[in-house]
Parts: structure tokens; sequence; C-alpha cells
């Protein structure tokens, strides 16, 4: 197989309402797309979301590191394996991991096409549905309260809560997501906003809520604040943007810095690097979340088949940008059926 085009384009997907987080504020999903064609005729489709508040990338850094890091080692240079271009895919350049995610996917979408199977039975998986959270942005408790209720009126009872507000009400909006929806599942999300100080308070506070797990409760680099709170706390650490590689994961859950890890495929450059962090934590018993940004559909439907791929480690899927759009694009290959997705 030889690369002989790579076409860029931009998709632009409003939202319902403004998506907000500790972090930021989004009003639409953006996201480069990426077409590569090759000289068999076949033609192969990625999307990567600018998210700079985590990846350091926005909409022109990802198609600039393409066009000059990557383009030039990739095109017009036969490959007949993925070892082979997935290693000239990581050698172009550091870093750079949603410009990566997004060759990477339309690279599986070739090798997908060229043997005439969907992503999921090319990882070895199986065709299933599977559960996602639904978010609830960061907003004043009352109206969080009330966005948990609409959401589970819908059919959607994996919640997972952003907190981090930094205005001291975050122990209120628990108590107010959990006296709307009693029996739903609480995941929370802080989004690196505490310290070791305030996550311990919170934790204490929060303990006898029923709550699933605590995502990135510290900035990603205070791992010795994480190894605190995951010690002396009774609900489940989940690092997120502590872990962008394989190395991450391993010095995360060596130094128990937490007990899980969410995998994205914009943190780590894509399946091919997703992958490999899933398997060394499948061969640990370490569980994971099957994560996304704020991202289109080309690059949430191959991380729901990857997931797909995992069912035993891929414990969590927070995969709900789809229901957050104000359509969903025909042709997104993927439907919704309360809080599980699947390939439609």
């Amino acid at each position: 197989m030889t690369i002989t085009d790579i076409v860029f384009s931009t998709v632009e997907i409003p939202l319902k309402t403004p998506f907000v987080t500790a972090l930021r504020r989004v009003e639409n999903v953006e996201a480069v797309r990426v077409t590569l064609s090759t000289d068999g005729g076949l033609q192969g489709i990625g999307e990567a979301p600018p998210t700079e508040v985590i990846t350091g990338e926005n909409l022109q850094s990802i198609r600039s590191t393409i066009e000059a890091k990557i383009a030039p080692n990739m095109l017009h240079k036969p490959f007949e394996t993925m070892e082979e271009v997935q290693k000239i895919l990581h050698t172009s350049c550091k870093g750079a991991t949603s410009a990566k995610a997004a060759v990477d996917i339309a690279l599986y979408d070739l090798f997908c096409k060229q043997t005439c199977q969907p992503l999921y039975r090319f990882l070895g998986g199986e065709n299933r549905s599977v559960e996602t959270d639904v978010t609830i942005s960061l907003n004043d408790p009352g109206t969080m309260a009330a966005d948990a209720r609409i959401a589970l009126a819908e059919g959607f009872d994996i919640l997972k809560v952003k907190v981090g507000g930094r205005d001291g009400r975050d122990i209120a909006r628990l108590e107010g997501v959990r006296r709307a929806v009693p029996d739903a599942l609480l995941l929370v999300d802080a989004n690196q906003a505490w310290s070791e100080t305030e996550a311990l308070k919170m934790i204490g506070a929060v303990s006898d809520l029923g709550i699933e797990l605590i995502e990135q409760p510290l900035p990603a680099e205070n791992l010795e604040g994480m190894q605190a709170v995951t010690a002396q706390s009774p609900i489940p650490i989940l690092a997120d943007e502590s872990v962008f590689t394989l190395e991450d994961a391993k010095r995360v859950i060596g130094t128990k810095a937490a007990e899980m890890i969410n995998i994205k495929l914009m943190k780590c450059g894509g399946i091919y690097k997703a992958r490999e962090i899933v398997e060394w934590c499948e061969a640990r018993g370490v569980k994971c979340m099957m994560g996304s940004m704020l991202e289109s559909p080309a690059s949430i439907k191959a991380a729901l088949q990857l997931a797909m791929a995992y069912p035993e480690t891929i414990r969590y899927a927070d995969l709900d940008s789809p229901l957050l759009y104000e359509s969903i694009p025909q042709g997104s290959g993927m439907a919704f059926k309360g809080n599980e997705i699947f390939l439609s």
C-alpha cells in the first residue's frame, strides 16, 4: 500500500448547550478531518479535535504538523504492515498526539477497507453495544441537578458530573445531583482542579453519596499528591491527564497514584498506542475507561470499536459527544439507546 495524497478539511458541529468543565467552555465541536488516498484507490478518514488545554494543539497546529512533519515521511513510500507505517508516524515528531491520532485513525480505516472488515473485527473484537456515561457540565448546583434529572428522564442513568468550579460549591453540586437522581451511577471528574487538601476534604464530604469513581482530582504532574489521595480515598481514583503514554501508565499504576486509567485516542496518539496501554493494563488486571475529548463522529466511532475489542479491561466508556450535538450528522454510523452506543 502506498499513500499518494493527503487532503484536509474542517468539521464543525453545533452543540445543544455549551460544554463546560474546570478547564474550558465549548459551544461547537470542531475537528480536522484527514483523508488519505492510496495507489489502490482506497480512502481512509480520520479526525481530531483541537483540545489545546490538554494536548497543546489547535486546528492550525494539527494540520501544519501533519503537512510539515508527518506527510513528508509517509507520502509515496510503500508499506505492507500496520507496524511499518505506525513506526513512520510515531517517529515523525514528538508530541502532537491529536495530529498523530487523526492520521492513525485514517490508517486503520485504510487497512479495514483493504481487508474488508470493520474496525472492531480488525482489532479482534465482536460487534456489541457499549454503555457510555453522559456528561453533566459544570454549572451552579441547581442547574446541574436539573440537568441530571433531564438526563435520567431521557434514559441516561450513568452520569459523569463535572466539578472543580473553584467557588466552594462542589460539595453542593454533588449533593444536589445525588438528590436529583438517587439511583443513577455517578462518576465525578474534577479535571485537575483540586489541591491534595481540597481533594481529601471533598472525598470525605461525599463518600456516602455512592460515587463510583473520582477522575483526575489533582493537577496531572502532581503524582505524589495523587498517591496520597489514592491511598486515603474510599472512592477509587482514575487518572486522566496524568496518562498520555504507556510509560505514564506504568508510572501511575506502579506508584499507586491511581487505581484506573482513562485512555483517550487524542492523548496517546491514536488506536495503535491506545492498544499498547490497554493490553499492558489487561495483563495486570487494571481497569480502564475508554474516554474522549469533545470529538466528532469518526474518532468517537474508532474509540467505540476499540472498546468493543477489550470488554474485560475497558470497564467504563465516556463517548457521549454525539449526544451533545445539536443533531447527529447523517452517516455517523452510530446510534444510541439510553446509555448504550452501538454501530448503526
